[in-house]
């Protein structure tokens, strides 16, 4: 019974699929959050630069504070009136409308699968030891 209980889940392999993903997305993660802070950083050391720069061309401190602010102003604008060009509302919506059959189908895959390698009937026993094994560790 235990070897197609082992057989059966790794032929499925779906709890390892979503552990390499979830590993995948927090590697990702943790990258895009280091460089996110490295890019602050330099943006910092850039204002901060530009500011020094602004004093030494006999602007007082007040004025290059303003300049410094004002392009940063500048910068702003311009990012929001290309907002709308690069965000897709409608197509994100499809896809997350889309998620849920996706998944069943992939289920409904696996499934198949296991039920023509070891047939319904051993299936469903296998379903219920497992059902019996999880309701005792709690």
């Amino acid at each position: 019974m235990l070897r197609i209980v082992l057989s059966l889940v790794s032929s499925l392999q779906i709890g390892a699929r979503i552990k390499d993903a979830i590993e995948r997305s927090v590697k990702k993660a943790v990258v895009i959050a280091i460089a996110a802070v490295v890019f602050l950083f330099a943006i910092a050391f850039g204002l901060v630069a530009a500011y020094q720069a602004l004093i030494v061309y006999d602007f007082t401190s007040l004025e290059a504070a303003g300049i410094v602010a004002g392009a940063l102003v500048a910068l702003g604008l311009i990012v929001l009136a290309f907002l709308p060009l690069v965000s897709r509302p409608k197509e994100q919506t499809q896809s997350l409308v889309n998620a849920p059959a996706e998944g069943m189908a992939m289920i409904d895959q696996g499934v198949g699968k296991a039920m023509k390698q070891v047939g319904p009937l051993t299936l469903l026993a296998v379903a219920f030891a497992a059902g019996l094994l999880a309701s005792r560790r709690r």
